[in-house]
């Protein structure tokens, strides 16, 4: 099977970090993986049009240089697949190279061609990316939760693969989860995101909450991590918020501590489907935060309730509003030996939910439709930097 994700310099982290643990389980199934990096023009991405631009058709923008790398790029491509000879799957890591994956598909015979979606690409993906979708029948997008299926649901049917872990980072989140402490003295309320959308993620929200959380419960600390660098307007917000700590790219050790050390974990972005578009697909940070043993609070609308059991692990605010967070932050910071039961509940589960050889099945039933030709017989093949396994099986291509 081929593989189209971006050029390194092109990815989004979340997307290549997806892409690397799909590549990681269908390596440790048996499927024989190629993995090609089509070269991209901004025509042809993400990268937004003047508003001059943006009233012509697509192919009177696509002109001169940009017409002519993007030929090269699929010249360069039906030249490496054809000496690929038939496949059973073309996966487009990206809806942007969707162009490209048919043409790919179409030379190579393969009968699937799943395009994976990562995030809001699902409300940024352009007019003739959503034609296409709709028009070939080889393609089906894949998302990472029910919510982003219903979002494509207009343009295609399509599946939903959660996301997976890498290995090591699962399991130094479920050891922090292990370790037993003794509460500190002041409850701990834990964000964790890229710290440049700080305002996309909601932490004005959760400040406003916390603060009126300490109105009546007194001390509630507010800890923000993730990775930087932090814009000069969330030092501004951190240093004004009482009881608020900044930790800016904090190292795996240091963050699963983060996460196994708070009380409750809260991830509150907004859901805009329109310019500035953010929202959560599924919301990993909630699954880590759940496999170190923090009980979470998520997002009022989105993807995220897929990576949680909603009043069991997690809590869900009825909308956006720092009133209706502060809420459910002081139902569940008032009895802090229920959110440590929480937390523990919330570790099994997202155990289970991220068990590495379940989420080798999901991959191949949902991208090839099959079970693994090689059934993982430890867990520890599936590490992001396994090479594929050799047998007497034939291999997935």
């Amino acid at each position: 099977m081929l593989l189209l994700s971006p050029s390194p310099d092109r990815q989004d982290p979340d997307a290549a970090r997806d892409l690397a643990v799909i590549a990681a389980r269908l390596r440790a199934g048996g499927a024989e993986l190629l993995r090609i990096e089509p070269s991209e023009t901004p025509a042809l991405t993400g990268a937004q049009p003047t508003t001059a631009a943006a009233d012509q058709p697509v192919a009177a923008r696509l002109t001169g240089a940009r017409l002519t790398d993007f030929g090269r790029s699929l010249w360069h491509t039906a030249l490496g697949t054809r000496a690929l000879g038939v496949l059973d799957c073309v996966v487009v890591g990206r809806a942007d190279l969707i162009p490209v994956g048919m043409l790919a598909a179409h030379l190579t015979g393969a009968r699937r061609v799943p395009v994976l979606f990562h995030g809001t690409d699902m409300w940024t993906m352009r007019p003739h990316l959503r034609w296409l979708l709709r028009r070939d029948p080889l393609l089906y997008p894949v998302t990472t939760s029910s919510f982003g299926a219903g979002a494509l649901c207009a343009v295609s049917v399509g599946a939903v693969l959660a996301p997976g872990l890498e290995q090591r980072w699962r399991d130094t989140l479920l050891a922090e989860a292990g370790r037993r402490r003794p509460l500190p003295p002041v409850p701990t309320v834990l964000s964790v995101f890229r710290l440049d959308e700080w305002e996309a993620k909601g932490l004005p929200a959760l400040v406003e909450a916390v603060a009126e959380a300490r109105r009546v419960l007194g001390a509630v600390r507010l800890v923000v991590a993730g990775p930087g660098p932090a814009p000069g307007a969330l030092h501004e917000l951190v240093a004004a918020s009482e009881h608020t700590e900044l930790h800016e790219n904090p190292g795996d050790e240091a963050l699963a501590r983060l996460y196994a050390t708070a009380d409750l974990f809260a991830l509150c972005t907004r859901t805009r489907t329109s310019p500035p578009v953010s929202g959560e697909a599924y919301g990993l940070a909630l699954l880590e935060a759940q496999l170190a043993g923090c009980a979470v609070i998520g997002p009022a609308r989105g993807g995220a309730r897929d990576a949680y059991r909603n009043g069991d692990t997690g809590w869900t605010p009825s909308d956006e509003s720092p009133q209706a967070l502060a809420r459910v932050l002081l139902d569940l910071l008032a009895d802090r030996a229920r959110l440590a039961r929480a937390g523990r509940q919330a570790a099994e589960w997202a155990g289970a939910c991220t068990d590495p050889r379940a989420h080798t099945r999901a991959v191949f039933n949902t991208l090839l439709g099959c079970e693994p030709v090689v059934p993982a017989p430890a867990e520890n093949v599936l590490a992001a930097s396994q090479p594929p396994r050799t047998t007497g099986t034939p291999a997935v291509r």
